[in-house]
C-alpha cells in the first residue's frame, strides 16, 4: 500500500512539472510573438498611424526582429508554434510536416524588395530541429535558373505555397514564391529544395525541363498590373500557372507589358523531371470540361 501511495505522488508531482515546462515554453513564445508583432507593426506605423519609414529605420527595426525570431526558433519546441497574430509574414508547413518556411519582405523607397525568413527542418532521425536563417542575394545571383544557392545566398522570395514529393528515397520541396521586384514587374518563382547529408538546406536542382532546356529553378516576369496563377494542381496533377505574353509581338520581352493570355501551361513530373506541358488542361474526371483554376495573389 505504502508503494502505491509513493508511486501516485510522484507521478502526480512528475505531470506537474511538465505542465510547468509546457506553461514556461509556451508562455516564452507568447511574449516574444507579442514582441514581434509590436516590431512587425511598427515597420509600417507610428503610434497606430500609417507611417512611411525611412530604409534606415526599417533596417534597424527589421535586425531587431531576426534577431528576436531567431533566438525563438533555436528552441525546438518553436517548430509547433504558429505565431497566428503575425500577419506580415508568410507561414507554410509541408505536407510531411517536416519543413517550415517563414518568410517576409520590406519594400524600399526606390521600389525594390528585400526578403527575409527562416527554413526549420524537422530530422526525425536525430529528433533534433534545425533553424536556418535566410540571407537574400538575388541582386547579386548571375543566371538564377541554373544556380544552386544555399541558405546564406539565397534567391529571396515570399513563399505562399509547398509542395514536397519523393523520388526513391529521396525527399524534395517544391516551393512557390512571389517577388515584388520594381515599380513596373512582379514575378512568380518555382524553387526546388533539399537538404544535403549534414541537414542543411539547398536551393535549386536541375529538375525543370523547359522546352529542350533544363533549369534549376523557374522564374516569371509579368506587369505589375497582372496577376499569375502558378501553383500545384491537384486534378491536373501538376504544375500549373498561366501562359504570359504581350499584347503585341512588338513587346515581346518587355516584361511590364506581359500577363496572362487566358491559357495554362503546366510541368508534370515524368521520371523524376519536371516536364513542361504547353496548353495544359486541369479537367473534372467527370465531366471532361476544363475547370477554371483560383488565381492565387
Amino acid at each position: 500500500m505504502q508503494t502505491n501511495k509513493f508511486l501516485i505522488i510522484l507521478l502526480f508531482f512528475s505531470l506537474l512539472s511538465i505542465n510547468k515546462n509546457l506553461f514556461a515554453q509556451e508562455s516564452y513564445f507568447s511574449e516574444n510573438e507579442k514582441t514581434l508583432k509590436v516590431l512587425f507593426d511598427s515597420l509600417f506605423k507610428r503610434d497606430e498611424t500609417r507611417f512611411l519609414r525611412t530604409d534606415i529605420e526599417k533596417k534597424s527595426i527589421n535586425d531587431t526582429i531576426q534577431k528576436i525570431f531567431l533566438e525563438t526558433l533555436l528552441n525546438k519546441e518553436s517548430f509547433n508554434y504558429t505565431f497566428d497574430s503575425l500577419k506580415h509574414i508568410g507561414k507554410i508547413y509541408s505536407k510531411d510536416k517536416l519543413v517550415r518556411t517563414i518568410t517576409w519582405n520590406i519594400k524600399f523607397s526606390d521600389g525594390s524588395f528585400k526578403y527575409y525568413g527562416f527554413i526549420q527542418h524537422k530530422n526525425e532521425r536525430k529528433n533534433k530541429i534545425n533553424s536556418y536563417v535566410l540571407t537574400d542575394k538575388s541582386d547579386s545571383i548571375i543566371n538564377p535558373e541554373s544556380a544552386v544557392l544555399t541558405n546564406y545566398n539565397w534567391f529571396g522570395a515570399l513563399y505562399y505555397s509547398i509542395y514536397d514529393y519523393s523520388v526513391g528515397n529521396k525527399n524534395y520541396y517544391i516551393l512557390f514564391g512571389w517577388d515584388g521586384n520594381n515599380y513596373y514587374t512582379n514575378k512568380k518563382i518555382i524553387e526546388i529544395l533539399t537538404f544535403n547529408n549534414s541537414g542543411k538546406p539547398i536551393f535549386g536542382k536541375s529538375v525543370f525541363k523547359m522546352d529542350s532546356k533544363m533549369q534549376k529553378r523557374v522564374i516569371f516576369e509579368h506587369s505589375i498590373k497582372a496577376s499569375m496563377t502558378c501553383k500545384y494542381n491537384e486534378t491536373a496533377e501538376a504544375i500549373v500557372f498561366d501562359h504570359l505574353s504581350p499584347p503585341k509581338s512588338s513587346q515581346k520581352g518587355q516584361y511590364q507589358f506581359y500577363g496572362p493570355d487566358g491559357s495554362f501551361d503546366g510541368l508534370q513530373l515524368i521520371k523524376g523531371k519536371w516536364v513542361l506541358i504547353p496548353e495544359i488542361f486541369v479537367t473534372n474526371p467527370n465531366t471532361k470540361k476544363r475547370k477554371t483554376v483560383t488565381k492565387t495573389p
